[in-house]
């Protein structure tokens, strides 16, 4: 008898506690499956590179269980940004594929700019300005030609073409490609640090006429760097 009254009470208990959950949990778990939000998403196929515009997305109104999270659904954290990658037709926006930059924000203006990289071997410490040289350094590129350009014999000349001047400096590298002023930096925290700063290679940002000439001259006669001034981002 007492065990068939506590199967009873069990029973009560589970039919209280079903009714509930149907009353009083299902309805409020419904109503938030079926809630729906806003969302962004993009109108067109974006290749990476690509700086979002107003007319690249499109609002759409989806439910909001289960929504990804982090799908960004304000415009003004979108607007002006660039797509990190391709982003396809349909996507949600997450911070992860935007960014302010695609590579960084000296490239980009470059690309920007139509400008070219074009990197010059340093033939010797004196040809680089020793280690003084830095990013965003203005120099002229002189051409020293121990012969005519016909082949020619004649006297040893520098050439100053004005296609190479004012040109300013992207990068500066070591024979191991690395960074001089990264090296200099170093070295003024610890004197024993054992990196090169003698300038090897110096990447320059030019025009394309420029480029072509630098190539040119590369190969028909030694390079040496002419100093001009002090970058802008320089104290």
């Amino acid at each position: 008898m007492r065990l068939l009254k506590n199967r009873i009470f069990l029973s009560a208990l589970c039919l209280v506690l079903a009714g509930g959950i149907s009353f009083l949990l299902l309805p409020h778990f419904y109503e938030n499956k079926g809630a729906t939000v806003t969302v962004l998403r993009s109108a067109a196929d974006i290749p990476a590179g690509t700086k979002l515009t107003d007319k690249q997305l499109t609002t759409v109104e989806v439910g909001g269980y289960g929504l990804p999270e982090g799908v960004l659904t304000d415009k003004a954290l979108i607007v002006g940004k660039v797509a990190q990658t391709d982003i396809a037709r349909g996507d949600y926006l997450f911070p992860q594929k935007l960014g302010d930059f695609l590579a960084d924000e000296k490239l980009d203006s470059i690309a920007e700019k139509n400008q070219r990289l074009v990197t010059i071997s340093v033939p010797s410490i004196a040809a680089g300005l020793s280690s003084h040289l830095k990013s965003r350094d203005i120099i002229t590129v002189a051409v020293f030609m121990e012969k005519a350009a016909d082949g020619q014999d004649s006297a040893p000349q520098v050439i100053l073409y004005p296609e190479l001047h004012n040109l300013e400096v992207y990068s500066v590298e070591n024979a191991r490609t690395q960074d001089t002023a990264e090296i200099r930096e170093q070295q003024k925290g610890s004197p024993s640090s054992t990196g090169d700063p003698a300038p090897k290679a110096i990447t320059l940002v030019v025009t394309e006429a420029q480029a072509q000439k630098l190539i040119q001259a590369e190969y028909t006669g030694k390079l040496h760097v002419v100093f001009e001034k002090r970058g802008a981002s320089h104290e």
